[in-house]
């Protein structure tokens, strides 16, 4: 299945969303959190009062989903480049803003 059909079955920014709400993305997250220590590995801010973390997926999910022609969550659960941690990174804030893959981005390209 290509990009072009996966969109007719379910499109990819809900699909991702849906992924973001899955066990397995909390899951995933921890795992990245845990073995960065909860350290941006930007700017090395911890995280705390002043400071939000957040989980990066270095390669986006969008672009996941599409190479691994995801089409829905139960093939995302089966795809192993979504839940490797290799591919994640923590952040702070500020620095997930500055990446290719923040989420406002690809949302945004992922709408029309």
């Amino acid at each position: 299945m290509n990009s072009q059909s996966l969109d007719k079955v379910v499109s990819v920014s809900n699909l991702v969303r849906l992924i973001r709400r899955m066990e397995e993305y909390e899951l995933w997250k921890r795992a990245v959190f845990i073995r960065d220590r909860f350290t941006c590995q930007q700017c090395g801010a911890r995280n705390g009062r002043k400071r939000v973390i957040e989980a990066d997926h270095i390669v986006s999910i969008t672009l996941l989903v599409r190479e691994n022609e995801v089409n829905s969550v139960e093939s995302a659960r089966s795809c192993k480049a979504l839940w490797d941690v290799n591919n994640g990174r923590t952040l702070c804030h500020s620095c997930h803003q500055k990446t290719e893959s923040y989420p406002v981005r690809f949302i945004a390209d992922t709408k029309n």
